[in-house]
């Protein structure tokens, strides 16, 4: 978006995943591939991504954006995984990155909590309903 605007507020979600499958949870290129598609189809810039692959099982992602961040760790043995993503302004909805990614590749439930972060901003109003 080029007339967003950047304030110091911004929403953070964070998504307790669970019962996914195992081939998917340990799968870095297939999560990989996913959550970038899912933070570009939200309109974020992806400056740069990083990954670990544990042994015997699990996987770090971390995407920089320009407007802040994306994670994800897996436990593929338990079937469970943490999404985080923050994004800073007013611009960008982070829980969207997350079911986009979520429609693309996951399988199983997830608990979603969203909190506001700093000074909301005098001016809106805001589509997201703060």
């Amino acid at each position: 978006m080029a007339d967003t605007e950047y304030f110091a507020y911004g929403r953070h979600v964070l998504v307790d995943i669970e019962d996914a499958k195992f081939d998917v949870l340990n799968n870095l290129e297939i999560l990989q591939k996913s959550l970038v598609s899912a933070a570009v189809t939200e309109g974020v810039t992806v400056l740069g991504t990083m990954s670990k692959i544990f042994e015997p099982c699990g996987v770090t992602i971390l995407l920089l954006l320009a407007e802040s961040h994306v994670s994800l760790h897996t436990y593929p043995d338990q079937g469970k995984a943490f999404f985080d993503a923050f994004t800073c302004g007013t611009g960008f909805e982070p829980t969207n990155i997350f079911r986009c990614f979520a429609a693309e590749t996951l399988g199983g439930s997830y608990k979603i909590t969203q909190i506001p972060r700093g000074d909301m901003p005098a001016k809106g109003p805001w589509p997201w309903g703060l």
